[in-house]
């Protein structure tokens, strides 16, 4: 005697079955999803990071060296000036100290990290990754502004007039204010420096060696032997 099971009871079940089935697949196209998302992500990542250490180690990183590296050449430089307007020195020897005076003009970018916090990418960082990046970042855009301000001060050093007699009263005074604002400038720019170079060493590479010998050498032209290599572990 054959039992036959009611036709509502067969329905259901395969009803279920393609449920089953329905949300399985649902289930593997979104894991797939995440995981295509999530390799999309990590790619992203990655070239924002290789995109930063590039800024950071071939970019701005040999200027930050150039700039701790003759520190106190331009000291030296801008005392020169101090002293010879001070000591009452012809307009021609003025003129001679003032020539001694040299920086880069360059520009400190911060353009890699901007993208990284724009386009999100930076949220799917680690923790310690993020701090790692943003440590030097907190400091590079102020480096940025000084040298714009450096800029926009060296023409009232080079504004001396070149030809006549001693310097009047107001010469020696615009010429002396010229000098400590560069001087407080550099200061910043040193300070600056040592902050951000223990940042540049923790990324574990190396600054770009070519670029960094371009930017010594053009400050060794200017300051000869005052201009020396920072010892590795600077500035510590």
């Amino acid at each position: 005697m054959h039992i036959h099971m009611p036709k509502a009871l067969h329905d259901w079940r395969d009803f279920l079955k393609e449920v089953g089935i329905i949300v399985l697949g649902v289930l593997i196209a979104l894991s797939l999803e995440q995981m295509v998302e999530a390799w999309h992500w990590h790619e992203k990542v990655n070239a924002s990071q290789a995109a930063i250490r590039r800024e950071l180690l071939w970019d701005d990183g040999p200027q930050i060296y150039q700039r701790a590296a003759m520190h106190r050449c331009v000291a030296a430089s801008l005392d020169a000036i101090r002293a010879a307007v001070e000591s009452g020195k012809s307009r021609h020897d003025v003129s001679r100290a003032i020539d001694g005076y040299w920086m880069e003009v360059t520009t400190f970018d911060s353009l890699a990290h901007d993208a990284a916090n724009t386009s999100d990418v930076a949220t799917h960082m680690s923790p310690a990754q993020l701090e790692l990046f943003n440590t030097p970042y907190y400091i590079i855009p102020l480096m940025e502004r000084t040298n714009r301000e450096e800029v926009a001060d060296l023409p009232r050093l080079r504004a001396l007039r070149r030809t006549g007699g001693p310097l009047s009263e107001a010469e020696s005074s615009q010429l002396l204010l010229a000098v400590e604002t560069l001087r407080s400038e550099d200061q910043t720019m040193w300070l600056a420096s040592v902050w951000i170079m223990p940042s540049l060493h923790a990324l574990g590479g190396e600054l770009d060696p070519a670029r960094t010998q371009d930017f010594m050498t053009r400050a060794k032209d200017h300051y000869g032997s005052c201009v020396r290599n920072l010892p590795p572990n600077f500035p510590t």
